[in-house]
């Protein structure tokens, strides 16, 4: 797997480039070698990278990350099925979908916590929209893409949900919709 990563522009933010290259040559071993487990999906999906100008082009590395994240979460389900079975997969993806439906099932605007009215957080009414979306997709099986969980972008808003628990969902919401692509 070969990576070439644009530059952004000298005046605009980029991510770091000895962080991104370290990362990727990390995760270019394991892809190289599947026996490795040296980068989880997980791992890859909440890996943050410093922002210095002229760094990294950001969409490219995004872009790369979650290809990665895609192809590594692929070959960890097929891992479990070979060593636990099929019913160890069906029984992670039933366990997920419970904490997600969990929170769906929770009156709208109240699904999070709220951060204090002087602090800022994720507008409620966006947060609430994508979680309509994940309860039509878990209830009717509703075609919901993986890049519209993962590139969710809220505004903040004072009093807003806060901001790590809708982080945790949204990551629940990408191993589901992960393993039943792979199953």
């Amino acid at each position: 797997m070969s990576y070439s990563f644009p530059a952004a522009a000298p005046n605009q933010p980029g991510y770091d480039k000895n962080q991104v290259d370290s990362f990727i040559n990390h995760a270019r071993a394991q892809y190289s070698d599947p026996s490795l487990e040296v980068v989880t999906s997980n791992q890859l999906r909440n890996t943050e990278f410093d922002l210095v100008h002229g760094g990294y082009d950001i969409t490219s590395v995004d872009t790369a990350m979650d290809r990665l994240e895609d192809a590594f979460s692929a070959r960890e389900i097929q891992r479990q099925k070979q060593q636990r079975g099929d019913g160890a997969v069906q029984d992670r993806l039933e366990r997920v979908k419970e904490i997600v439906v969990g929170r769906i099932l929770r009156p709208k605007r109240k699904r999070f916590s709220n951060v204090g009215y002087l602090l800022r957080g994720y507008d409620r009414k966006q947060v609430d929209a994508l979680c309509e979306q994940v309860s039509a997709h878990l209830a009717s099986g509703t075609p919901l893409q993986l890049n519209t969980v993962r590139r969710a972008i809220f505004k903040a808003k004072r009093g807003g949900y806060v901001e790590s628990q809708v982080d945790a969902f949204i990551d629940r919401v990408v191993e589901i919709l992960q393993i039943e692509k792979n199953r």
